[in-house]
């Protein structure tokens, strides 16, 4: 190899070096976007509620409840996009329709009626910002003596003072914006400003011609 190749050489070393700089970089951000989004997407589950789900309550319990496996977003304490429901084998309403939320924990107090199938309808705002349902069926099984709740056709309004929980239909998947959705954006425009200067940079380096060098010089010619 001649003196004159040294410089392309030199050159396509440091490209090699750029291209393996520059996708170590990528994977760098690849994966910070997503450690960032993958906690923000996992939205609060069901795991653990009074009564049990498919369990058989013979006595009214203090007070139904809902836990789930992280905090709830219960942004000013109002009560917002939460519900919890109870409703019977005559389609009635046995709740008093107001919540309370602790930490993971969302429960209501209820009234029932007869003896039957029963089903909880529930919904919570995740942590993550994300309204999640589901309901769940229970059978009552009334003690001897006790006087059946008449429930209600609709379902009840909290009747505390000051209360400001709103009803909901306790079906339906909220699908409002998230941390993860923002992360992903972030990360997205990092990725796409590094890959851009990445191939700026490439395509200069490339184009660059060697400057000229002694050996490369026309005049120093051996003499015959």
């Amino acid at each position: 190899m001649t003196s004159g190749t040294r410089p392309a050489v030199r050159r396509h070393g440091t490209a090699r070096r750029l291209v393996a700089a520059s996708a170590a970089a990528l994977a760098i951000v690849g994966g910070a976007v997503l450690g960032l989004a993958g906690p923000a997407q996992a939205h609060n589950y069901l795991i653990a509620s009074t009564p049990e789900v498919g369990g058989t309550l013979t006595a009214l319990p203090k007070a139904f409840e809902i836990t789930t496996n992280d905090r709830l977003l219960d942004i000013g304490g109002s009560g917002s996009g939460f519900a919890y429901r109870i409703v019977g084998p005559d389609g009635k309403y046995y709740e008093d329709g107001c919540v309370d939320i602790d930490g993971p924990s969302m429960t209501t107090t209820a009234a029932l009626g007869a003896s039957g199938k029963y089903q909880v309808e529930w919904q919570i705002v995740s942590a993550d910002g994300h309204t999640v349902s589901d309901e769940y069926p229970f059978t009552w099984k009334a003690p001897a003596g006790s006087t059946p709740a008449t429930g209600s056709t609709t379902p009840p309004t909290c009747a505390r003072a000051g209360s400001s929980s709103e009803t909901t239909t306790g079906t339906a998947s909220g699908d409002a914006d998230s941390p993860a959705t923002d992360a992903l954006w972030i990360g997205a425009g990092g990725i796409v400003v590094v890959a851009a200067i990445v191939a700026v940079l490439l395509l200069l380096l490339l184009r660059r011609r060697p400057s000229p060098t002694p050996d490369d010089d026309p005049s120093d010619t051996p003499d015959a």
